[in-house]
């Protein structure tokens, strides 16, 4: 899961070098014992059955940096075991975030700025599509309202994953290499999102700003 996790995630990188102005440095593990979560603006942190409990030291470090702004994407994988119920579905979901004071969630809607932040996108599919994406409800606690916390179930990194050539690595069904490009897609917009908050929202704004400023 490592590996594809970090072949996904460099990816995305050279992906987000070429279509962006985005420059992501390598992608990186974290040891929440060890690490500074909050020098990062974007976690991605797909699910195991085999992973441990968090310490509290590691629990009491991702509620610090949920509560001062920082994104944690939530990978559960298991849409192909048609995981669709909600999020208190998936044991090792609920077990791992047991420790952390998750906000409510709510199914994220259509027209949320994830569809639009570089992308207009309909759907989020990785290696599986289906799955729906869960957000946090409300305008949001930090952070300007910006999400903190996306869980998805389609595996993203399993499409992400190329190899040195640039070929991907996972299979991606049912939609093939459309499905990988639109899985692509989908990350441009969460790392989108990350690094510049709701500004796609603000922009339906502008026209109300630049009047009161004239007054």
């Amino acid at each position: 899961v490592d590996d594809i996790s970090k072949a996904g995630l460099d990816g995305l990188s050279e992906v987000l070098r070429s279509r962006t102005s985005v420059e992501p440095a390598d992608s990186v593990g974290i040891d929440l014992e060890k690490s500074e979560p909050r020098l990062y603006p974007l976690i991605y942190w797909p699910i195991t059955s085999t992973q441990p409990n968090l310490s509290p030291k590691a629990a009491a470090a991702l509620d610090r940096y949920l509560r001062t702004g920082g994104i944690i994407f939530i990978d559960t994988r298991d849409q192909q075991m048609t995981f669709d119920r909600s999020t208190g579905g998936n044991p090792d979901l609920k077990r791992l975030l047991a420790g952390i004071e998750t906000p409510p969630l709510i199914t994220m809607p259509a027209d949320h700025v994830l569809t639009k932040t570089f992308y207009l996108l309909n759907d989020m599919p990785g290696r599986w599509t289906g799955g729906k994406v869960w957000i946090e409800a409300g305008s949001g606690r930090v952070n300007d309202g910006v999400t903190t916390l996306i869980i998805g179930s389609n595996d993203y990194a399993g499409a992400w994953a190329v190899d040195q050539r640039g070929r991907g690595i996972m299979p991606v069904s049912p939609g093939g290499e459309n499905q990988r490009e639109m899985s692509f897609r989908v990350g441009v917009n969460i790392v989108m999102h990350a690094l510049t908050g709701n500004y796609k929202d603000d922009l339906v704004h502008v026209s109300d700003i630049m009047q009161r400023l004239r007054r």
